[in-house]
């Protein structure tokens, strides 16, 4: 088996199982929206003229690592819970004869298209939405200061980055589980209870 059918079979396995997909993708690409508008306002963007620019600054690059941390902690955990919706699929594919290192790849191609959406997706809403937020920052703390967007490559870098990471942490988490896992046990790891988080 070739790479380009893993990749196919990556997107047909996303694209039948939209219904627990899309909300993970979502939440992703709020997530990314998010970390992304905080880092571009952190970098200085649109604060030249205001006064107490250094501490709006601070604040801003302290908002950037608190948004960065839920962003591993939340992201994670919502993997946790796909992946063991997904158990009885991948334990249906080893029965069906797919050894796991077969299901490695076609799990990375999955985690590659679910990046490339959530990033590219998430910095592009940021983009649009960062004047409105902009606007309500003034609103809120009532300085003057003038709107303009400049791309920051900075904080573009930083997302990427940031991101790969979290995804890079959960497709490693889920070839754990294949790996440790008999096909049977992933049968039927979908009915297992809630562990309690460390």
């Amino acid at each position: 088996m070739n790479n380009l059918l893993y990749a196919r079979l990556a997107k047909t396995n996303l694209s039948k199982n939209r219904q627990n997909i899309l909300p993970y993708l979502l939440s992703c690409i709020g997530t990314v929206v998010m970390f992304f508008i905080m880092d571009t306002l952190a970098q200085g963007s649109g604060f030249d003229s205001m006064i107490g620019k250094d501490t709006i600054l601070t604040v801003m690059g302290m908002g950037t690592y608190i948004i960065g941390l839920f962003a591993v902690i939340f992201l994670i955990y919502s993997n946790s819970f796909l992946a063991k919706r997904r158990k009885k699929e991948f334990g249906l594919f080893q029965i069906l004869g797919m050894e796991k290192k077969h299901l490695a790849k076609v799990l990375f191609f999955e985690s590659l298209y679910l990046w490339i959406l959530s990033v590219g997706g998430g910095i592009l809403l940021g983009i649009l939405c960062y004047k409105l937020l902009f606007l309500v920052l003034l609103k809120l703390t009532r300085f003057q200061g003038t709107i303009h967007f400049a791309f920051n490559w900075k904080a573009t870098g930083n997302t990427v980055v940031l991101f790969a990471v979290i995804f890079l942490i959960n497709y490693l988490k889920s070839l754990h589980q294949i790996h440790a896992a008999q096909p049977i046990e992933l049968l039927h790891g979908e009915q297992e209870g809630e562990r309690e988080p460390k």
